[in-house]
């Protein structure tokens, strides 16, 4: 059985669009005198992924206070809307490859509310396992993350066709053993699961 395993934003959704990412900053209340916001928004980041801490504590150590319950409840709606969009090329290209002989999951950074967001998509619904670092207990590029996946899934690393467009994460893919490759674009499906056939070298 092969396995087409695919992350998430930026290959199954669209980046997040300006409108949205607007919109969070604006629930952030953010002051543009603090820096940038995306800069910290990112650098905080990991742990909330991995699930090591709380959304409450992620977004008091983004803003340098404790937002209040209502403005924390609005910045999770904001923040997991904005990775809600999907990317209709890449789904209809997969689309083309289900078969009896191919499976689909999805691996991908997310933390809990963004992780129920994703599941919650009906249109991920040939996607048939979903992996999320928050239960994983391990973030992309981390190889503890991918070990997981290819446990739970039961195939050999080979077996696999892993897709991401950030080049640390392929290479920690490939290095135990995954078919990793760097996602360009939707057109190359195609010729990624085609390559399941041929022998490794």
């Amino acid at each position: 059985m092969a396995w087409l395993l695919c992350d998430y934003g930026e290959v199954l959704s669209l980046p997040q669009p300006p409108a949205d990412k607007k919109a969070l900053e604006e629930a952030a209340e953010w002051d543009a005198g603090c820096g940038d916001f995306w800069e910290v928004y990112w650098r905080h980041r990991p742990g909330y992924d991995r699930g090591d801490v709380t959304s409450g504590d992620y977004w008091s150590g983004v803003l340098g206070r404790g937002p209040s319950p209502a403005q924390l409840r609005h910045l999770i709606d904001v923040d997991v809307a904005g990775w809600l969009h999907p990317n209709l090329r890449s789904l209809d290209a997969i689309d083309r490859l289900k078969g009896p002989g191919m499976r689909l999951a999805i691996l991908s950074n997310a933390p809990v509310e963004v992780a129920e967001g994703i599941e919650a998509a009906r249109w991920l619904a040939p996607f048939t396992e979903k992996f999320f670092s928050c239960r994983l207990r391990a973030v992309k590029p981390e190889p503890a993350a991918y070990q997981a996946v290819v446990d739970a899934l039961g195939a050999t690393p080979e077996d696999i066709v892993f897709v991401d467009d950030r080049p640390v994460n392929v290479s920690a893919a490939a290095a135990l053993g995954l078919r990793a490759e760097l996602f360009e674009g939707p057109d190359q499906f195609d010729r990624l699961v085609s390559g399941l056939s041929e022998p490794r070298g």
